[in-house]
């Protein structure tokens, strides 16, 4: 009674979790389908609808990747132009007040946190793709 009390605590707070490979998401170390996404857990052979399934979300964990590289392109380039500027005013080489200096600059660096932000979003689709293709493999060189 008090070891079950002691799981259910321990789940509770996420001590006696797994990381379903599929989703990534924590579920229950004993479970035997990922609630989140329906994964079978049983460790065993994959069958031909897994393997596609398996694909399907390699194939979406790149297109994201993709995505969110683009998306990040505007912020960097927006944060550059707003240092460059604000370092011409500093120098003298363009005609400004410090007032727009100051806001260039701050304009340039809340766009370079936003891309530093928007990196860990890219990279975590990275990191999926790469675990995707890894659980793969590692399954049908097993078979």
């Amino acid at each position: 009674m008090a070891d079950e009390k002691g799981n259910e605590q321990r789940q509770k707070l996420g001590l006696n979790m797994q990381k379903c490979p599929l989703c990534d998401k924590k579920i229950p170390e004993d479970a035997k389908f990922c609630p989140q996404c329906g994964w079978d857990l049983t460790d065993h052979e994959l069958t031909a609808p897994q393997i596609a399934r398996i694909q399907e979300e390699i194939v979406d964990a790149r297109f994201r990747y993709m995505h969110w590289h683009v998306v990040m392109v505007p912020f960097l380039t927006l944060s550059a132009v707003c240092i460059l500027v604000y370092t011409f005013a500093a120098f003298e080489v363009i005609p400004a007040t410090w007032d727009f200096m100051r806001f260039m600059l701050y304009i340039g660096l809340v766009f370079l946190y936003i891309w530093i932000a928007l990196s860990f979003f890219r990279d975590r689709q990275k990191k999926k793709q790469d675990r995707l293709k890894m659980m793969l493999s590692h399954r049908q060189s097993s078979q």
